[in-house]
């Protein structure tokens, strides 16, 4: 796992648990590959459940961690976060940075944020 930057380890442990269903955080470890920190990563853990990004149970001697059933999924406060802190919470600076990255955009990918710009604005004018 190594070092990971900004939100990283949060979207990877959400991916795990969206993928699992239901996990302890032994579980999420070994979905992650048993690198980096065990501690680290009950940390983060219950951070996100006292964030309430995720929610937890006592079960035995564990806590059971699961992605709530709330309209603010834990990815988007993730990336809320990230882009309060990293870009000002400008949602322009943060889509600029994305698409003057060093990654090759495909036209395919182009014309697909095209449309859900358009999808946008119409939701906007609409609602």
């Amino acid at each position: 796992m190594g070092k990971l930057a900004f939100g990283e380890l949060e979207l990877l442990i959400v991916k795990a648990i969206r993928t699992l269903g239901r996990a302890t955080v032994r579980d999420i470890y070994q979905n992650l590959g048993n690198e980096g920190s065990y501690t680290t990563v009950m940390t983060v853990m219950s951070r996100m459940a006292d964030k309430g990004e995720l929610v937890r149970e006592k079960e035995g001697k564990q806590y059971v961690y699961w992605v709530g059933s709330s309209n603010d999924s834990p990815s988007k406060n993730i990336l809320q976060r990230i882009q309060d802190k990293i870009f000002g919470g400008k949602s322009t600076a943060m889509v600029s940075y994305l698409l003057e990255s060093d990654e090759a955009i495909s036209d395919q990918e182009l014309a697909e944020i095209e449309q859900l710009i358009q999808k946008r604005r119409a939701e906007k004018k609409h609602g």
